[in-house]
């Protein structure tokens, strides 16, 4: 009966995720002291060197606020909480918990995003130190039984059990030899002895570090998976510490590359410099001063923000996924404050089930007769006279959005599993390219009609290709999504390595999207910082200048299923 319920649950484990499953996962195992945790953190900094978006986690975790973090206490400080010693049995399905806990928060998310995950610790640390405690074998099966199923269906690329012959132990000989027997039996079970390989790491960390390296490598994919020498690349010393190696091509990154960066950290101090109340000019750079930029956040941007608080979360509303899919796409469509509250006061509710098309043009045309503008600058809305027929451009995007509804797009953002899958559903319709379906999955995803993640998929527009360029000397060669995902994944090593202390949005890095809009800013940042940076045949100047807002300090509010809405008021 156990056992079919085992295969029930890794059946529903795959279904519900491996479709969607990109990343690749990693084990790593061993008794304590013998450089485990060392040798995941020397692994992460060279993978994220190599460009390659990778993440790692130790069971039970530490992370504030975590079930993990309360198990870590509970294990190591029981007296705090208990009169008596708790239970091995007790204290082992604890560890568990927290271990399934974080699978589902971190570790899967980051897999379906493409991330190389690697994990200090798994059920096979709570098999091995249950029976040192004492405990059954058959009574630590079933414990590690439900994170065994699900490790199963994540489909772990490699285990690795790291070895000392000098152990410094923390139990008595007896426990120890107990630990390691326990390991010995585990490294004969066919479905991890295919996948296992053992690190002996008596001698120099580079050299276990570089055994594991390789195979995770390899496993990914890679190759050639070591780059060739700098100095055979043609690059001398000081070059090549600022060198950029993304999927094994090595770039010289330009002054631009560097100023990236900066103008990144600056632009979020600017943000909370005024979120503070501080007074302008809230920075030293004159060319900030001067003209406007986006956030680093792209959605701490004014238009971004009334969209996510007055067009998907207004308080007084329960919109059915219909209407709401007919809110974001309307305000997106033009994408301009001014257009949205001009037919909220002519209309008595903005809703799918309330459109009426001449209602709607006679407020729009109204608003064009009276010389006012209808639609942002951020992005050109394309006309669809072609498609449509009608002679002014909102009727044509009015007749758009009518063609969406109609064939129930709600329903399919619904199905749809990735956020590539919801900007392929956006693609297929008349007028909108790869770069408005990428924006508009974007906005959508704010709400509550999906929840992917922003790490998972990403679509370089124009202005982003034109800033990738200006960074890499106009020498790009690989994928410019993958320059993007490098930018993410090396976001903490690029901004520690200048010396600047970048503040992330309440403990949420830099997502695709964020980084790819930094590129668009970089561009347009470089056209009055770096002139001579820039060919001959692009923009020389910067459009819009900044003018400080009367309306005063906005109050921010991010989609609630990001968690930083009650840091905001901390």
């Amino acid at each position: 009966m156990l056992q079919g319920a085992h295969c029930e649950f890794v059946k529903a484990i795959r279904e519900t995720y491996m479709e969607s499953m990109q990343g690749k996962l990693f084990v790593f195992e061993g008794i304590d002291h013998v450089g485990k945790t060392t040798i995941v953190s020397e692994l992460v900094d060279k993978l994220k060197n190599y460009g390659l978006p990778c993440s790692s986690y130790s069971f039970p975790g530490r992370e504030p606020q975590t079930l993990g973090a309360l198990v870590y206490d509970i294990h190591h400080h029981q007296k705090n909480y208990f009169n008596n010693p708790i239970n091995p049995v007790s204290l082992q399905i604890l560890h568990i918990a927290a271990h399934i806990e974080n699978i589902y928060r971190h570790i899967i998310p980051d897999m379906r995003a493409g991330k190389i995950v690697l994990l200090d610790r798994s059920w096979l640390s709570t098999y091995v130190y249950g029976i040192a405690e004492g405990i059954s074998r058959s009574v630590v099966k079933d414990i590690v039984s439900p994170e065994k199923a699900i490790m199963k269906g994540l489909q772990v690329s490699g285990y690795f059990w790291i070895k000392r012959a000098s152990i410094i132990s923390d139990y008595t000989p007896e426990k120890t030899q107990m630990i390691l027997k326990c390991y010995q039996e585990l490294s004969q079970k066919s479905e991890i002895k295919k996948k296992l390989t053992i690190i002996n790491n008596n001698k120099a960390l580079a050299q276990a570090v570089s055994i594991a390296l390789k195979i995770i490598l390899n496993e990914c994919g890679q190759i050639d998976p070591l780059p060739l020498s700098l100095r055979e690349n043609g690059l001398d010393q000081k070059l090549a510490q600022k060198a950029v190696y993304i999927n094994r091509i090595i770039f010289k990154p330009s002054v631009i590359y560097d100023a990236y960066w900066k103008f990144a950290f600056e632009r979020q101090q600017i943000f909370f410099a005024r979120l503070q109340g501080a007074p302008f000019p809230w920075t030293d750079d004159k060319i900030l001063q001067k003209y406007k930029f986006t956030n680093a956040y792209r959605a701490s941007d004014r238009v971004s923000q009334f969209l996510i608080k007055n067009a998907i979360y207004k308080s007084e509303n329960d919109f059915t996924p219909e209407d709401m899919f007919f809110r974001i796409i309307l305000f997106k469509m033009f994408n301009r404050i001014d257009t949205w509250c001009e037919l909220e006061r002519n209309l008595s509710e903005i809703s799918f089930k309330n459109y009426n098309y001449a209602e709607y043009d006679k407020i729009l045309t109204s608003m064009l007769l009276k010389k006012e503008k209808i639609y942002s600058a951020a992005y050109i809305m394309p006309s669809g006279g072609s498609a449509f027929g009608f002679k002014r451009k909102h009727q044509n995007n009015l007749k758009l959005m009518e063609y969406m509804m109609k064939d129930k797009i709600s329903g399919k953002i619904g199905a749809a599993k990735t956020l590539k899958d919801l900007y392929e559903i956006l693609l297929s319709y008349p007028t909108i390219g790869k770069f408005l379906a990428f924006q508009y999955a974007i906005d959508i995803n704010y709400s509550q009609l999906c929840n992917f993640d922003e790490m998972s998929f990403v679509v370089v527009g124009p202005g982003a290709h034109q800033g990738i360029q200006k960074c890499f000397n106009h020498s790009c060669r690989c994928p410019e999504e993958d320059i993007v995902r490098y930018m993410s994944a090396s976001q903490e090593k690029e901004f520690d390595s200048r010396g600047l202390k970048f503040q992330t949005l309440w403990g949420r890095p830099l997502q695709l999207i964020d980084c790819q809009n930094l590129f668009c800013e970089i561009d347009k940042y470089s056209r009055v910082a770096y002139p001579e940076e820039s060919p001959s045949h692009g923009r020389k100047r910067i459009k819009q200048q900044f003018r400080p807002s009367l309306q005063g300090p906005i109050s921010y509010f991010y989609p609630p299923k990001w968690g930083i809405n009650d840091l905001i008021k901390e």
